[in-house]
């Protein structure tokens, strides 16, 4: 052997060595890197069983986290040097307690006067005189009145000659129903619907309920049906509304899953979604609710045709080139990844100064506000304020980037905040624009909520009636109207409904909800009485001043 040999076998084997040891340290920076990640998911998944959920940031004024950038670090020591100035110079004001009034609600329940008499023992004076009421002493007790169902027997005249002439027999026209086959009246198809969607009862329980305490069989099969065959006559309003999302360039989008057992195709135990849609002008703002079980990019694309604006949604590839909107992505999504590491105390401080600027982003939006600006003044009070705070978070995001591991909750958020840069910062183009997607997921917790108690939809057709009567009820509440009233004004007034501008009347901010009572006088005389506003209850009807509101809904007019 050679001594060239010789000397190739231990440098082989140091090679071999070296690329073992690497391969080594690889593999346990690996699993150093999956400890870490699987401790975090047990720690989160720990805060969402046993900890609490509010996603509030309070900074520990004891334990203070330095900065990792001076001048953002200055920017925060200046803003609190200024808010000490101002507590050292605040007068404070003598205090003053006002009575405590009554809410516009009580005042509007009807009252009913109870004397409560003294007797003739007690009223009787000792110089032998009798006492005369001079006051009462006043208190007010909310009382219940159990619900009253009962029967409506409709009997119509039928005439006829007394001669006996031929075709001489007339009987009176019946009046129009929503559902003439249904033995049910306008308000009892409310009731179904509200106590469903809005009071969160199931079928189930409003079955035992009618059966048990008022003696009506009903069964949910039939109570179901009916929600869904009102679909029909509904939807020209549905669309109505729909058309003002679209024909707005702002938009927003959420979405939650629903299960529907009898999905043509699927399996009972998978999950289908349920898409949250606001939009329209300020003053006609609309929320819509519609059902999608495949194929979401396709249906968003169907949903908002001929939609051009922007529309806000959260991170999810679903949204990215399915429309032609531009998007604008959620903040608060963005914040929500650090939020669980700052309460954990993980990242060495780096999601706690991402926490730290998100608190200023939202307290410049919260300064409009409190000052209540108009969307040009937010617009302006953004550029001055919001951008260059932005500006300086993407640098140190970059900054950042290659000093965290990917696969993490860290690397998550960080990986986020870049992937949707641009539309993160887009709320900055328009003062109409929110900073986040919290509105919209304000409307899916309804849904969420009623989910929870009647779980499932049996099939897609009720999915479908659950998602367009959830619209109507949350568009009516976002306008001051009374679910209930309003439903029996639309299911009184449809089947009258001849053409388009018969149902634009019926639009949360057209119907005239206002009715004038037919009251009798003291002297028993006939009178209009107080006008009474039976779809928005919060309001007070003696500021009126129009005639026109003080007509009630004429179903014969439309």
């Amino acid at each position: 052997m050679s001594f060239a040999t010789n000397m190739a076998s231990p440098i082989n084997e140091i090679e071999a060595l070296k690329a073992d040891n690497a391969l080594l340290n690889a593999r346990c920076k690996q699993y150093a890197e999956a400890y870490e990640y699987l401790k975090e998911q047990i720690l989160d998944l720990k805060r969402q069983m046993f900890g609490k959920r509010s996603e509030r940031y309070v900074e520990d004024p004891e334990n203070k986290q330095l900065s990792l950038l001076s001048d953002i670090g200055a920017e925060f020591a200046s803003a609190d040097a200024s808010k000490l100035v101002e507590a050292q110079s605040t007068v404070v004001a003598a205090h003053t307690r006002t009575t405590k009034k009554a809410k516009s609600s009580e005042k509007d329940l009807p009252r009913r006067i109870e004397i409560i008499t003294l007797s003739d023992k007690d009223k009787l004076c000792s110089c032998g005189l009798c006492k005369t009421v001079i006051r009462y002493e006043a208190k007010d007790l909310v009382n219940y009145v159990p619900e009253v169902f009962e029967i409506v027997e409709q009997r119509r005249e039928v005439a006829v000659c007394p001669k006996g002439c031929d075709g001489s027999i007339i009987t009176a026209p019946a009046p129009l129903q929503v559902l003439p086959k249904v033995k049910a009246t306008e308000s009892f198809l409310a009731f179904l619907v509200v106590s469903k969607l809005e009071d969160r009862q199931p079928l189930y329980h409003l079955e035992h309920r009618l059966s048990e305490r008022h003696g009506i069989d009903v069964s949910r099969q039939t109570m179901a049906r009916w929600m869904i065959d009102l679909m029909e006559p509904l939807r020209p309003i549905y669309n109505l509304l729909k058309d003002n999302i679209i024909d707005y360039d702002v938009a927003s989008c959420d979405a939650t899953t629903l299960q529907v057992l009898k999905e043509p195709g699927r399996a009972a135990e998978t999950k289908s979604q349920v898409y949250c849609i606001r939009g329209g002008p300020p003053n006609q703002q609309v929320i819509l609710y519609d059902y999608n079980a495949i194929e979401h990019k396709q249906f968003l694309h169907d949903w908002f045709g001929g939609f051009k604006g922007y529309m806000h949604v959260d991170g999810g590839n679903v949204f990215e080139n399915s429309t032609n909107a531009t998007l604008v992505n959620c903040n608060a999504h963005a914040r929500r990844k650090f939020e669980p590491i700052v309460k954990s105390n993980k990242g060495k401080g780096i999601a706690k100064e991402a926490m730290r600027y998100f608190k200023e982003l939202y307290k410049i939006e919260r300064e409009a506000k409190d000052k209540q600006m108009t969307p040009e003044q937010r617009y302006q009070l953004r550029q001055e304020k919001a951008k260059p705070l932005l500006d300086e978070f993407n640098a140190w995001i970059d900054k950042i980037y290659p000093t965290v591991l990917p696969i993490s909750t860290l690397g998550n958020a960080v990986n986020y905040c870049i992937k949707y840069r641009n539309g993160l910062m887009r709320y900055l183009e328009d003062g109409r624009l929110e900073i986040d997607n919290n509105l919209t997921e304000q409307q899916i917790k309804p849904l969420v909520i009623a989910r929870k108690n009647f779980l499932f939809c049996d099939s897609v057709s009720g999915a479908k009636s659950l998602c367009l009567h959830l619209g109507l009820i949350r568009t009516a509440k976002l306008h001051g109207l009374d679910p209930y009233n309003y439903y029996i004004a639309l299911l009184k007034a449809i089947p009258y409904c001849k053409n388009v501008e018969d149902y634009e009347k019926l639009l949360p901010w057209n119907i005239r909800s206002y009715t004038v009572p037919i009251i009798t006088t003291s002297d028993g005389n006939k009178a209009l009485g107080q006008p009474v506003d039976r779809l928005r209850p919060n309001s007070t009807s003696n500021s009126l001043t129009d005639s026109t509101m003080l007509s009630s809904i004429n179903l014969s007019s439309l």
